[in-house]
């Protein structure tokens, strides 16, 4: 065998075991990661199952629950949304306060224990603090009819309801979305579709003036002494959503897009606002007025629902224009005019629209 010959085998040798090594580490590798990801997955269930033990050992003391739950209250609803296995186990343990439990929390166990016996759905409302839920539009027939409502006030209540969609067989569902339906008699029922028949008229004359600021006008059945409501969809996000998303430091704007909640103006057929408008609108549903009351109408529904306006500017001046017809204050043209007029309905009158002008 020559030099170079020797010389060659030893390189290819020499190539094969480093090659040899080389495999031999990277199968080590793959192998000691399976191994710390099998343990650790080992670890976290037995962690999540030992804590899970440990808070229930505790929540048969209610005074030191209460100080417990203070504390770390916020981490219990973060593992509802994150730990599916033991989600079930968790929901034991959430406390929130309610319409009927005054200054204390109270359990899901302990509101389902409270349901009517017609009740199929434990109610709640998401907003930014307590005394703005309880006095929201959205619980005045909850609460007229004796039912009671949750009330959840923490962001992390937000993404926890989305995971937590029933507990013991009973549905959770906001009142601030569409489709809420109490347990009515035949009498209401009927009236329910007497109302829906009389409004019609005025609730695509609402709807033509809002155009794409709203999906739908309807008649509610929610609302006892508020006119209107802004209620959101079924799949979309709640006002309080809405807000909880726009004040992210690095959210992201293409998501507020499609995600955006979907607003429904309800109206409540009994009260007085309502049934004088549906007069002026039948009138002439063409006169300038009746334009900016709906405005209005509507953009009140939307701060006293949670949600922003997105021109407050325009909002503070028909608020202004309204204040000077209450006191009597002519117009002087002095004062800057900067709502724009809207556009005619669809079936406008020709005739009426010209006696407008001349008047």
């Amino acid at each position: 065998m020559t030099p170079t010959t020797l010389h060659s085998t030893r390189v290819s040798a020499r190539t094969a075991m480093s090659l040899w090594l080389m495999s031999i580490s990277l199968l080590r590798e793959r192998l000691h990661s399976k191994v710390s990801c099998s343990s650790l997955k080992l670890l976290k269930a037995v962690v999540s199952t030992q804590s899970t033990g440990l808070m229930m050992e505790i929540y048969e003391d209610k005074d030191n629950y209460k100080k417990f739950y203070e504390q770390f209250g916020k981490n219990l609803k973060l593992g509802i949304h994150e730990d599916s296995t033991n989600r079930k186990k968790l929901s034991d343990l959430l406390m929130y306060y309610s319409s009927h439990s005054g200054d204390e929390m109270t359990s899901l166990k302990d509101y389902v224990s409270r349901m009517k016996e017609n009740q199929k759905d434990i109610y709640y409302i998401t907003g930014e603090n307590r005394d703005t839920v309880k006095n929201s539009a959205f619980v005045e027939r909850v609460r007229k009819h004796g039912y009671e409502v949750l009330y959840m006030t923490e962001p992390i209540d937000e993404y926890c309801v989305q995971q937590l969609k029933e507990y013991d067989g009973k549905n959770l569902v906001s009142v601030t979305k569409e489709g809420v339906e109490l347990p009515e008699d035949e009498d209401a029922k009927k009236k329910f579709e007497e109302d829906k028949a009389t409004y019609e008229g005025l609730c695509k004359v609402m709807k033509d003036i809002l155009d794409a600021k709203v999906e739908k006008v309807c008649v509610s059945q929610r609302l006892v002494t508020s006119p209107c409501c802004i209620v959101t969809s079924q799949y979309g996000w709640t006002a309080n959503m809405e807000r909880i998303m726009k004040a992210q430091a690095l959210r992201d704007n293409s998501s507020l897009g499609y995600m955006a909640a979907k607003k429904h103006l309800e109206l409540n057929p009994d009260h007085l606002i309502i049934k004088e408008l549906k007069k002026k609108a039948d009138d002439n549903k063409n006169d300038k007025a009746v334009k900016d009351l709906v405005m209005l109408l509507f953009e009140t529904s939307l701060l006293a629902s949670g949600f922003s306006l997105e021109d407050p500017t325009t909002h503070s001046s028909r608020i202004h224009r309204m204040i000077e017809l209450g006191l009597g204050i002519e117009d002087d043209g002095t004062s800057e005019e900067v709502i724009e007029d809207l556009p005619p309905l669809e079936g406008d009158d020709t005739e009426a629209s010209k006696m407008e002008e001349v008047d």
